[in-house]
């Protein structure tokens, strides 16, 4: 008995083209979708090397969709791609942020558009190939970690509301990637042995300085300096720059130096190892999922990862107006603000909340104390 039509996003690799397969033998009416998103500017990628949503990727998915004899379909998103991805990611750069393109493109593509586009259709369901689990806590749902650490992609996914988190199915939550390519294998599908993408994916040569410059981005030159003052070269843009760099600076000193602030003027304030600390930083443009919207003033105890594949580290949350104070209760370096910071209970593998550091919110300290954790448990909340 079929259990119903569900929209599969196809990207052309192999882990949305096993989410196909997989969902058909679970009884479901599959309706294969690839999004269209970028037209590149450079030449076709080389998808034995890389998947990379390209033309090619585009073949790739359909290839896959006649193997499984499944309708397949090719919806154009270029237009809301170009302004709720690519405008953001350049225009981060040109903020003095790092930005995170794939949860921008998660949040208002790939879920947000594609849902509208089912319910448009009549589909309440649709699935994808990422590494992740949607679990129920207390009434609201949430994504969860995946079994393959290596693959897991929760941190991507905050951005998902409640309504999509109810209607999103990912077969592959439990899988490991090699059991992946041998389900494909088994199913005799043409990308059972295609790479994986390494890169962002409308920066196909993987040099996000060139494309910033195809898009007539005007760099800021100016200073490095250290948190005294001191100057101790120059740069010819700040857009180079991402906080907790430390390869690639070409100042010689006696320690390594490290970026610890990105100035809208030019300069790049740099700093020794101890200098990168945090004490404090803000998250803002939040989503709630396991966690009910916190009110004014509330503070919360969780574990918070601010990059991707970093350690989740113990944390206070408080809530001022419409973003979060994060206080570290660990030690925690290299906090970037355009990135995303998502939130885990103290103990628990589920998302409680997510967001973006916001720029010029990180205090940083110069030393670190071994009481520090309880000095900003005693100071901030009494």
């Amino acid at each position: 008995m079929s259990k119903g039509k569900i929209i599969v996003a196809m990207s052309g690799g192999v882990d949305s083209a096993v989410t196909a397969g997989l969902l058909m033998e679970q009884g479901y009416e599959v309706i294969g979708v690839n999004l269209r998103t970028w037209e590149y500017e450079a030449p076709a990628c080389d998808t034995t090397k890389k998947s990379c949503c390209s033309p090619e990727d585009i073949r790739d998915a359909r290839d896959v969709g006649l193997s499984l004899n499944i309708p397949f379909y090719v919806i154009k998103m270029e237009k809301l791609f170009q302004e709720k991805v690519i405008d953001r990611f350049v225009n981060d750069y040109r903020e003095g942020k790092t930005p995170n393109p794939c949860v921008e493109c998660n949040t208002f593509v790939k879920f947000g558009a594609l849902f509208e586009k089912a319910k448009a259709l009549g589909i309440e369901k649709i699935a994808t190939g990422h590494y992740s689990n949607v679990v129920e806590i207390d009434g609201r749902y949430a994504i969860s970690d995946a079994a393959d650490h290596n693959k897991n992609q929760a941190y991507y996914l905050y951005g998902l509301s409640q309504e999509n988190l109810r209607n999103v199915i990912f077969p592959l939550g439990g899988m490991t990637k090699p059991q992946v390519r041998e389900i494909a294998r088994r199913m005799g599908l043409p990308v059972a042995e295609k790479a994986e993408s390494q890169e962002i994916c409308f920066i196909p040569e993987n040099d996000y300085r060139k494309f910033l410059t195809r898009k007539n981005v005007e760099f800021t030159p100016g200073f490095f300096k250290l948190r005294d003052g001191r100057i101790v070269g120059k740069h010819s843009g700040k857009e180079n720059f991402t906080i907790g760099q430390r390869k690639g600076l070409g100042i010689a000193w006696k320690n390594p130096l490290y970026v610890i602030s990105i100035e809208d003027d030019g300069t790049v304030v740099l700093g020794e190892d101890r200098e990168t600390f945090v004490e404090s930083f803000v998250v803002e443009d939040l989503n709630f999922q396991a966690w009910n919207p916190m009110q004014e003033g509330q503070a919360e105890e969780c574990r918070i990862q601010v990059r991707y594949r970093s350690k989740a580290i113990a944390a206070k949350a408080v809530k001022e107006g419409d973003v979060l104070r994060i206080f570290p209760l660990e030690d925690l370096k290299g906090v970037a603000p355009g990135q995303s910071a998502v939130f885990y209970p103290k103990e628990g593998n589920y998302l409680l909340a997510g967001g973006i550091i916001r720029k010029g919110s990180v205090k940083t300290v110069e030393r670190i104390l071994d009481a520090h954790s309880q000095e900003i448990g005693a100071t901030a909340f009494p």
